[in-house]
């Protein structure tokens, strides 16, 4: 059974404000492209998203968001070792970017590293204690790893967290229904599908 993961949210089109200090210059002139690799990534143009993000970063090399950006749309065209360096180089320029370290995992556990899934998880928690994808997300790896009981509550948490999350309830059913609880598992599918009809199948 394949987990529904999600990647965080950071795709966020860049303000411009004035006046604007000489060190924040080149940042600035990179707010135009980043912002058109937005517009290109949400209408599913990762390629041209791709070229703007690097762009950017060309213009400023220190653009913790274009290399999240991009490391989005390469995690998106399963360009999984792409999107790690990526986020890797927006960490060590803003290591406080939890929605880095939860989209690495992602695609550490794409690649196979559990262990690195669950260590990025971890920090991402540390930094923000109220994503509920992460807490989804993570338990997708422990579950991974026939840790049932801690997927469970992983989704059970992301579940408190966001009431509607779909992915959550449909992800804990098929935890429970492997640990034998059939009921448990039929009510949260049935929760999933309400929520989400697209999750019927």
């Amino acid at each position: 059974m394949r987990f529904l993961v999600s990647l965080a949210c950071i795709l966020l089109a860049a303000s411009l404000f004035a006046p604007v200090s000489p060190a924040c210059a080149q940042t600035v002139s990179a707010v135009p492209l980043y912002n058109s690799g937005v517009h290109k990534y949400r209408q599913g143009d990762l390629d041209g998203a791709i070229a703007d993000f690097t762009s950017a970063i060309e213009i400023n090399a220190e653009y913790w968001k274009a290399y999240s950006s991009r490391g989005v749309a390469k995690q998106d065209k399963h360009d999984f070792e792409g999107a790690i360096q990526d986020y890797t180089r927006s960490i060590q320029i803003n290591p406080g970017n939890a929605g880095a370290y939860s989209n690495r995992g992602v695609a550490r556990r794409a690649k196979g590293d559990l262990d690195g899934a669950l260590a990025d998880y971890a920090r991402a928690l540390e930094l923000d204690p109220q994503d509920a994808y992460t807490y989804n997300n993570r338990g997708a790896v422990r579950s991974d790893r026939n840790d049932l009981d801690g997927a469970i509550e992983d989704f059970t948490r992301a579940i408190e967290l966001h009431p509607d999350y779909a992915e959550a309830y449909f992800n804990r059913s098929v935890c429970k229904k492997r640990k034998g609880d059939a009921a448990g598992a039929q009510s949260d599918r049935a929760t999933a599908i309400e929520l989400d009809p697209r999750l019927n199948r």
